[in-house]
């Protein structure tokens, strides 16, 4: 009870420009949880789920192929799956596709982060605007008692200095975390693109034989007629 009088103090004292603030803190607070639950929900080891799908590519499964990326949760599993449906097509077309799917979820990726990035932005800017009200403050009443000894300024200066640092910690923390984001969001992209280039070459050597190495996709020899299979 007590933290949340001494909160309340706190914004009274720091003026109008702190409500808005606060409601900045907040947005930015919830935008940011939202981002690290999405991230967690992403499929992590995409290694072994490609391996899996090539596992059942190679013994002609695609729809076995198709079910295990439906049982997986997260963007790329979606993706693959995307590519799975049209794996009779030639390895462009199949390219193709892929890109489609991946610029469609593109900005699942990138949700709400515009609004941390223009928080970081104007965070300072209203810090600011709660300065100049403070300092305004701070000048009438040095008019109304007719002096300018601290016990009449103080209450001025202290909602300017008070605006000045939320505004700049704001702005620190949306910055902090729009930056981490955008890397993991370059990291996750880079990585789907990877995945599915590898999807493309797993279904491309499964319909045409050609030569293409890959640990991902291992297809049984057929071994010639009157030979054992090795």
């Amino acid at each position: 009870m007590d933290f949340f009088s001494n909160f309340y103090g706190f914004i009274q004292r720091g003026g109008p420009a702190m409500w808005a603030l606060l409601v900045c803190s907040i947005v930015v607070v919830a935008i940011v949880i939202e981002r690290l639950v999405f991230f967690a929900s992403q499929h992590g080891d995409t290694k072994g789920l490609l391996k899996q799908i090539g596992q059942r590519i190679a013994s002609d499964d695609i729809d076995g192929a198709v079910q295990y990326c439906q049982k997986n949760k997260g963007m790329l599993p979606r993706i693959l799956e995307f590519g799975l449906l049209r794996g009779e097509k030639n390895r462009a077309d199949i390219t193709d596709a892929l890109s489609i799917a991946l610029m469609e979820h593109l900005n699942s990726l990138e949700r709400n982060l515009g609004i941390i990035g223009t928080i970081a932005v104007i965070a300072p800017f209203v810090g600011l605007f709660g300065t100049v009200l403070g300092i305004i403050r701070a000048f009438q009443d040095i008019a109304l008692k007719g002096n300018s000894t601290p016990a009449v300024v103080a209450a001025g200066v202290s909602e300017a200095l008070i605006t000045t640092a939320a505004g700049l910690f704001v702005a620190v923390v949306a910055v902090i975390f729009f930056n981490y984001f955008k890397t993991r969001i370059k990291a996750y992209n880079q990585e789907m693109i990877v995945a599915a280039n590898q999807l493309a070459e797993m279904l491309h050597f499964h319909n045409t034989g050609a030569p293409i190495p890959t640990d991902l996709y291992q297809p049984t020899a057929t071994a010639p007629a009157g030979q054992p299979a090795r």
